[in-house]
């Protein structure tokens, strides 16, 4: 009897364009896993299955994953994804239908990641797609693509999180603080890697997840020796350019709309624009905001970030000082006498 090939065809119909077309995948036969790293990333000996799994229409390129890609959509979102998509074709006729090395693999998720932004989807499932296309990066030796990638995967992680903690894309709360904790480790912040680490730790349902648990564990003990030993560095915001070959990643406030019901939200109160400005504080301050961040979480099973609570500190000075301003100091040490002096005279 012959023996079974690697790759198999499935059909499939595209919703926008209807389009009937055929995409390899994989026999779970011929799957054989390596080994598993700490931010979930599977290394498979031979075919790998994630390098087949996003659909990409080969006449409009909707791109999707290979469980999502054939769900219905509603005719207004059709039509506008539809004309969104026409104005983005692709450089050069890519086929991925056939055999992918793992620039078409890149792509094949750079498409579905764009896809995603036009749909605007929750950002639990952008963030599991920008996940995946580390792994795509970090599989090609390319750590200043990888990089940008866990980044924004990060971010959208942790806007899924504040959402609703209970489910976070595929993940699970106590799976998802772990792994925003593991990214915040892989993007070099380890006070914020060690905080999260302890957020899965102390998760009330930790014994339910011997791995997990065992993975946080590593870590925390990671991140801490890191934090003690390395001065953390802020990622770089200029990986961008480098990475739009082909097809572009949008910010969120790059994304056209692409229906009028899918880009409508309810009116919101405005929020006052913020800036960035480094700040070193002193270890036993950044434990005192661990702590905030953790009583609240306790609390709410909500996460806010140290900004939030530095922002609402010092929102809480200025409302109780009234537009009084300490002077005559000199030093770090005279302007907390003074601010103490102002605070206790209110």
């Amino acid at each position: 009897m012959a023996e079974l090939s690697t790759y198999f065809e499935r059909k499939y119909t595209c919703p926008i364009c209807q389009m009937i077309f055929t995409s390899l995948a994989v026999r779970s036969s011929k799957v054989y896993i390596g080994e598993r790293e700490s931010d979930f990333h599977t290394i498979y000996k031979g075919a790998n299955p994630t390098h087949y799994s996003i659909i990409v229409c080969p006449a409009c390129t909707y791109s999707a994953s290979n469980t999502l890609f054939a769900t219905p959509l509603p005719m207004n979102l059709v039509k506008g994804l539809s004309a969104a998509l026409t104005q983005m074709p692709l450089e050069k006729p890519v086929d991925f239908s056939k055999e992918r090395d793992l620039d078409t693999v890149l792509l094949s998720f750079k498409l579905a990641i764009r896809t995603a932004q036009l749909k605007k989807v929750a950002p639990g499932e952008l963030a599991g797609l920008l996940l995946a296309a580390a792994w795509i990066t970090r599989e090609a030796g390319n750590s200043e693509s990888e990089s940008y990638y866990l980044e924004e995967a990060l971010k959208h992680y942790l806007q899924a999180f504040q959402k609703s903690s209970s489910h976070v894309g595929n993940l699970n709360d106590v799976q998802a603080a772990y792994l925003i904790g593991e990214l915040y480790l892989r993007n070099n912040n380890y006070s914020e890697a060690v905080n999260w680490f302890n957020i899965a730790i102390f998760h009330p349902n930790i014994k339910m997840y011997p791995a997990i648990e065992k993975l946080a564990r590593d870590q925390w003990s990671l991140a801490r020796e890191k934090a003690k030993n390395t001065p953390e560095t802020v990622p770089s915001k200029d990986n961008k350019s480098e990475l739009d070959n082909n097809v572009s990643i949008k910010t969120p406030e790059e994304v056209p709309p692409v229906a009028e019901a899918v880009t409508k939200s309810n009116s919101a109160p405005q929020r006052r624009n913020t800036m960035q400005m480094m700040v070193n504080l002193y270890p036993d301050q950044i434990e005192w905001l661990n702590q905030i961040v953790n009583r609240g979480y306790e609390a709410s099973k909500k996460v806010i970030s140290k900004d939030q609570i530095i922002r609402a500190i010092i929102d809480a000075l200025m409302e109780k000082m009234d537009g009084d301003l300490p002077a005559n100091f000199s030093n770090e040490k005279d302007l907390q006498a003074k601010l103490l002096e102002l605070l206790e005279s209110k």
